[in-house]
């Protein structure tokens, strides 16, 4: 009967010690053994290395993770906080390694409640208050216990995740809802009151050809107090449309020019320098609306007058931004300045510190240039002035929603057309 191994067996004796020892050793089972023991050597490497590049890999996408990964042991200890949860938390890993999770973060309870039940807590909201920073920063926690292949824990692991532009957005629709319903609001208002102005209108036009004197003066007051009225109204409804920019390429050195004929007049009244810091060299060429532009730079113009009854300055500034890829407008005073208390309510409809205001015209800024993809700013100081800032982007069409086209080679309300095929069945 043949052997199934291709070598001969070696012959074995027992030594008079009890130990076992060889005798004969076949050179070829010498040779079998020596590369197996080879192969189980480079196998045991080569698993090595795939461990430690495992290891390597997954602390490499620990490290990228734009959630903060807070990992503890069996005691509590801190074994594992990346750069995420350093940059959250304002605390470097080489200061928290090794310490315990109640000493550092005591006041979040979910770690160690999923460390000792084994419960997961999932995107709980909270604030983390850091010492460097005034405001309290939002975050989503969650937490999970870590268990090995025998499904007994082994740790437990918080993600923490920063929900601040969330925030800020969640903020916004709900201030957009409120103003879309308000806008119905004002249109329906609008609408009611423009049949009776136009009527008081031609009242007021006849007694204006009528009087004289007094009784005209007083037909006059009450016509620019219909003039107001319908501004207000116009407002009312521009507030319930939603605006739609007519894009293309415009030079807005030409637009500023354009707005400084209107207002130079009144400038020089009130005894205003004007200063224009730009280059006219065709550089400041934008994506956009002119005659919505011009009306968002004619606004803020005028307010900077209005805010130096005693004269002042008047500075308007004009660069691009070549690493954002934008246009910076700025256009500042040496007014009476804005109090800090109502900075962030000034883009609210409706909040005016006039006497004779609608509280409409920097709102309308606001959604003007957030239709053209840009943002604006003020900075402000009581006593010394407000400076508005304004960023456009210098091609909008990038911004823009991206239109793809399909070529069908068939149209669904087409039929189909073939070439006319004849089959033969035999």
């Amino acid at each position: 009967m043949p052997t199934k191994y291709p070598f001969k067996l070696p012959h074995f004796s027992t030594h008079h010690q009890g130990a076992i020892v060889t005798e004969n050793l076949d050179g070829e089972l010498i040779q079998f053994f020596s590369k197996a023991f080879q192969s189980f050597d480079s196998a045991s490497e080569k698993l090595t290395r795939t461990y430690v590049g495992l290891e390597n890999t997954l602390a490499c996408i620990l490290e990228s993770m734009a959630a903060g990964v807070v990992v503890i042991g069996l005691q509590g200890h801190i074994t594992l906080f990346n750069q995420a949860a350093e940059k959250l938390m304002g605390i470097k890993a080489e200061n928290v390694i090794g310490l315990p999770y109640n000493d550092i973060f005591g006041d979040r309870p979910f770690l160690m409640k999923t460390l000792e039940t084994g419960e997961a807590h999932i995107s709980h909201e909270a604030f983390i208050q850091r010492r460097s920073v005034t405001l309290p920063l939002p975050v989503e926690i969650s937490t999970s216990p870590i268990v090995n292949a025998n499904g007994e824990t082994i740790g437990a692991l918080e993600l923490i995740r920063d929900i601040s532009e969330r925030k800020q957005l969640e903020e916004q629709l709900t201030r957009s809802k409120a103003l879309a319903e308000l806008g119905k609001m004002a249109a329906e208002i609008a609408h009611d009151l423009r049949n009776p102005l136009g009527a008081i209108r031609l009242y007021v036009s006849m007694l204006q050809q009528e009087l004289n004197g007094d009784l005209k003066q007083l037909a006059d007051s009450v016509a620019r107090g219909i003039n107001t009225l319908e501004s207000i109204t116009y407002n009312l409804l521009s507030l319930a449309r939603p605006i739609k920019p007519n894009f293309q390429f415009i030079d807005l050195v030409s637009l500023i020019d354009d707005v400084l004929t209107f207002t130079i007049y009144a400038m020089e009244e009130k005894n205003i320098k004007l200063v224009q810091d730009y280059e006219r060299d065709g550089t400041l060429i934008c994506y956009g609306d002119f005659e919505q532009l011009k009306q968002t730079a004619l606004n803020l113009i005028l307010n900077a007058i209005q805010a130096m009854p005693h004269g002042g300055e008047l500075r308007i500034t004009g660069r691009i931004v070549e690493d954002k890829d934008l246009i910076l407008l700025s256009i500042e005073d040496s007014g009476v300045g804005i109090p800090v208390d109502i900075q962030e309510k000034i883009f609210t409809p409706f909040f005016t510190t006039k006497s004779s205001g609608t509280g409409l015209g920097l709102h309308t800024v606001d959604r003007i240039i957030q239709a053209h993809y840009g943002r604006v700013r003020v900075k402000s100081t009581e006593g010394i002035g407000t400076q508005f800032f304004i960023e456009l982007p210098r091609d909008a069409r990038q911004k823009q929603v991206p239109i793809f086209s399909v070529n069908d080679l068939v149209s669904l309300n087409e039929t189909p057309r073939f070439n006319s095929v004849h089959t033969i069945i035999s």
